[in-house]
């Protein structure tokens, strides 16, 4: 069985050559840093993610406390937890995140975007991510959660302290740990204040809500939270970067959609296909199990290369192209599959809509300051943690 270092690609070409390989492998390989069996064709991925009797998601447990890292409350999240404990938590946390829920979201996110992207466009020459992509989602989960404005600024070293933790070199051990003493106190802040004097936010909705007849314990939200803060950010804020990226790089595409703003969700579907913000997700196997002929032995670790998959030939034609509107444009695993689909996808989506809706009318190019991107470090996310642009107005 071939081993792979997922750190040797220095370029996104090299990096997609390296997929390739691992696809062309008759069965799963092995994977460095890691130590984990991987999984890089579509069908197995898609397997991982839905075959919770053989692949337990408590994996993310696992990597999400190091042994330099210690306790962090996202190992006892919505994300860890299996059949039956994950179906009421799910249930609970669906409510926010569902058809209703996003319907009186919708015009706010609106209004926020529209205000971003008009403030960038008369800027002209702005980083992006500080003026639209990382601002967007930012704002709209601060005030989703009830939390102080002047505490926004925190939010973006945050989230990408905790992107690092199944990735992070010693250089960067300690920032993740500051992160997560921090996130404990200001959260633990939050709730405490919350059942002091409950509000109209979700944060007061998690500690009124029951589970099976119980309400929720501080740390139980605490958890919860710490998954929602960052990854209500992130997956839209590198969907709105790599969208940004992609428009100036294929410029007939801000042409299609300034004449018709029904090609954005098109755009945006082969965005998250192309370019995915998370990389990869864990499972552990909870028997031996077989996978594409290879044997896992019971408790082993098992990466599924979501990026790899996305670009596998033997479901999307021409997978290296970017074609907006492709036949299964639609089939990506980016927001995952089964049980753990990403509660947040349909938010990530209207708020990339929305943005795009509010920037694209109000400039004629899109154009990168430079060739070189400055990506997010770490390997589990993935967009730019820098992004200097032109806007030219229309």
């Amino acid at each position: 069985m071939q081993t792979y270092d997922l750190f040797a690609p220095t370029t996104d070409a090299e990096r997609h050559a390296l997929y390739a390989r691992m696809r062309a492998e008759p069965g799963l390989c092995r994977i460095e840093p890691f130590g984990a069996y991987a999984a890089a064709r579509y069908e197995d991925v898609r397997t991982l993610y839905k075959d919770a009797q053989r692949f337990s998601s408590e994996a993310l447990a696992v990597t999400a406390e190091p042994p330099w890292l210690g306790p962090n409350p996202i190992a006892q999240s919505l994300v860890t937890k299996d059949p039956p404990r994950h179906t009421p938590l799910r249930a609970l946390l669906s409510r926010a995140f569902g058809a209703s829920g996003m319907a009186r979201l919708e015009a706010q996110v609106r209004q926020e975007a529209e205000t971003l992207a008009e403030a960038a466009v008369r800027r002209r020459e702005v980083d992006f991510v500080d003026a639209l992509s990382f601002a967007l989602p930012r704002n709209i989960i601060g005030r989703m959660l009830g939390l102080e404005p002047s505490t926004f600024t925190e939010f973006k070293r945050w989230s990408v302290n905790m992107g690092l933790l199944s990735s992070a070199v010693p250089a960067q051990y300690e920032g993740v740990r500051a992160t997560v003493r921090e996130m404990e106190a200001y959260l633990g802040d939050v709730i405490a204040a919350r059942r002091r004097a409950p509000g109209d936010d979700m944060v007061s909705d998690l500690l009124r809500a029951e589970v099976e007849g119980r309400q929720l314990t501080d740390e139980e939200v605490l958890s919860f939270l710490f998954l929602l803060l960052p990854a209500g950010m992130e997956t839209t804020a590198q969907l709105i970067g790599h969208a940004a990226i992609l428009l100036a790089r294929h410029p007939e595409h801000l042409e299609h959609a300034r004449a018709d703003k029904t090609h954005i969700p098109r755009f945006l579907e082969e965005v998250l296909r192309y370019e995915p913000p998370t990389q990869f997700a864990f499972r552990i196997a909870l028997s031996d199990v077989e996978l594409s002929g290879t044997t896992v032995p019971a408790g082993s670790l098992v990466m599924g290369l979501v990026a790899s998959a996305n670009r596998d030939e033997s479901v999307f034609e021409q997978p290296e192209r970017f074609l907006p509107g492709r036949d299964k444009g639609t089939q990506h695993l980016t927001f995952g599959h089964g049980i753990h689909f990403c509660l947040g996808a349909q938010l990530a989506r209207m708020e990339a809509r929305l943005a795009l809706e509010a920037l694209i009318p109000r400039i004629r190019a899109l154009r990168l300051r430079s060739p070189d991107i400055q990506w997010l470090p770490g390997l589990t996310i993935r967009g730019p943690q820098s992004l200097p642009v032109d806007l030219v107005p229309a």
